[in-house]
């Protein structure tokens, strides 16, 4: 039996299923998470989604009317995993309800997937966790705008707008037969996207006057504070974007923002342009993970300290 006809059996004769998502939550994970929902839906069956906080703004934008949950003292038959490569992503409350259900799946699309479930769909390197499951369940579903447009928003974003090297001729395919669904999720995308508020310009400009150069320019790093963030009255989720700008800096190989979210607690986004560069191998080695050329995790301590275990982990990389 697949991993289809076994997600399918397990759906059909379970009672409570949840969904989770990895730890500081971007577009593709949960999209992947919604989707996944819907299909279930499809199926005749309710799902819950599970995060480790409430996603940011740009995203819910997608899914306003989505509900999220962080913790609860229910034990689910069926625990699903998606857009997430190890156990060791999920936050302790995500992890503690995860480990409790009978019967346990993983839908990825990560290269560095440790395939830590009773049953796994991994397709490692597809542009997008989106993208394989439109790939898995695309025979037995019915598509819908919003079941569409939800695959595609995070296909798109995962992919880098279809610029990493992970897009390929699957995943133009993929996009063109989900946009006969949605062919308004461009203007979507503009508006979300396209328009910089004065708030946002105010962070970004702030990014790039904190940016340092390393290792002969090869590795670019933006740090953002707590403080950047209150007085540009921006979160911190409006700050990770100026990690791809640095990306394109002639001569820089490996791009790095790093953003405050707590006392001595950083959020790391790594981005490249190089397929020389594996950056999944960079976040890995902290506990993180994510693409070759989009990867992220988080530190802890001191700025200088962190900023220099990082640039160790680049040289280690680069000499390679």
């Amino acid at each position: 039996m697949n991993f289809l006809q076994n997600f399918i059996k397990n759906i059909k004769k379970a009672n409570k299923i949840a969904i989770f998502t990895h730890k500081d939550s971007d577009h593709d994970t949960i999209c992947s998470a919604v989707a996944l929902k819907e299909i279930i839906k499809q199926m005749g069956k309710k799902s819950v989604i599970f995060v480790d906080k409430k996603p940011s703004e740009s995203i819910l934008k997608f899914v306003p009317k989505e509900k999220f949950l962080t913790t609860t003292d229910e034990k689910f038959d069926v625990a699903i995993c998606v857009d997430c490569s190890s156990i060791k992503r999920l936050s302790d409350d995500n992890l503690k309800i995860f480990s409790s259900a009978k019967e346990t799946f993983n839908i990825d699309n990560k290269q560095d997937n440790t395939f830590f479930t009773n049953f796994n769909q991994v397709k490692k390197g597809w542009s997008s966790c989106c993208e394989v499951l439109y790939s898995l369940f695309k025979d037995v579903i019915k598509l819908n705008k919003y079941l569409a447009s939800t695959l595609y928003t995070g296909l798109f974003m995962d992919c880098g707008a279809f610029t990493y090297s992970s897009t390929t001729d699957k995943t133009h395919k993929c996009a063109s037969e989900l946009l006969k669904f949605s062919p308004k999720i461009k203007e979507q995308f503009f508006a979300c996207f396209g328009v910089l508020g004065q708030e946002e310009f105010l962070i970004t400009q702030r990014a790039f006057q904190s940016v340092k150069f390393f290792l002969s320019n090869q590795v670019a790093v933006s740090v953002l504070t707590t403080k950047d963030f209150q007085e540009c009255g921006v979160p911190r989720e409006k700050g990770k974007f100026i990690v791809s700008y640095l990306q394109n800096v002639a001569g820089v190989k490996i791009s790095i923002n790093i953003s405050e979210d707590g006392k001595n607690e950083w959020r790391i986004s790594l981005r490249t342009t190089n397929d020389k560069v594996d950056l999944s191998n960079i976040a890995h080695r902290f506990h993180g993970g994510g693409h070759k050329r989009a990867s992220g995790c988080t530190l802890k301590g001191d700025i200088k300290k962190v900023i220099n275990a990082l640039i160790s982990e680049c040289k280690k990389e680069l000499e390679k």
